[in-house]
């Protein structure tokens, strides 16, 4: 058996914003020298490849998504849980307790799946959103599984090839003297007064 040309890093995930009829899926492929991004929506889908030779970086930055979604479905699911303790009628509270068991799956797997992100990739010349990593473990992840295909794709710079981000302190240049200047022996320590 041959083995699959793609392997899934990432599973469909909406690319932002809600939507019942028609939302904008996004996934993530692992090439033999690419990475494929693709995106579906409908009955299209577009592609993206990423050889790993172009790419310059990956970025991710976290983001407050886990925050809101735990408010918001920690507060829908207190709210029904409140009201079926403080109704009286048997059938409100069986309703408004399924609802806040209900309310309890989303927040607890919220929580389960730990801190948002952004991702994006960046080549010579674009710079693309990666929603389907949204969260800072799967982005983790996979960056280890890239890192070292990316790295026999470009190569890899040592310790001393890699230049300093700043140029080093060094002496001081001396002033060299101009056409029918007099020579200096240095800066003053004290500036000249005035008389």
């Amino acid at each position: 058996m041959t083995e699959p040309e793609y392997i899934k890093l990432t599973s469909p995930r909406q690319r932002g914003g809600f939507a019942v009829v028609s939302a904008c899926r996004s996934s993530l492929w692992l090439g033999p020298d690419h990475l494929l991004s693709v995106e579906s929506e409908g009955y299209t889908e577009s592609y993206k490849r990423f050889y790993f030779r172009d790419i310059q970086a990956i970025t991710m930055r976290k983001t407050g998504r886990l925050v809101v979604l735990a408010i918001v479905t920690g507060c829908l699911c207190g709210l029904c849980g409140i009201v079926a303790l403080a109704w009286d009628a048997i059938e409100a509270k069986w309703v408004f307790g399924l609802l806040a068991g209900i309310c309890a799956v989303p927040f607890s797997l919220n929580l389960l799946y730990g801190p948002t992100c952004a991702c994006q990739l960046r080549t010579a010349v674009q710079t693309e959103d990666l929603p389907s990593l949204g969260r800072v473990r799967r982005v983790a992840k996979i960056l280890a599984r890239l890192r070292p295909l990316i790295a026999e794709a470009q190569g890899q710079l040592s310790a001393e090839e890699i230049p300093p981000p700043f140029p080093q302190p060094g002496p001081a240049p001396t002033p060299t003297p101009t056409i029918g200047e007099a020579p200096t022996a240095g800066i003053a320590e004290e500036p000249p007064r005035l008389s």
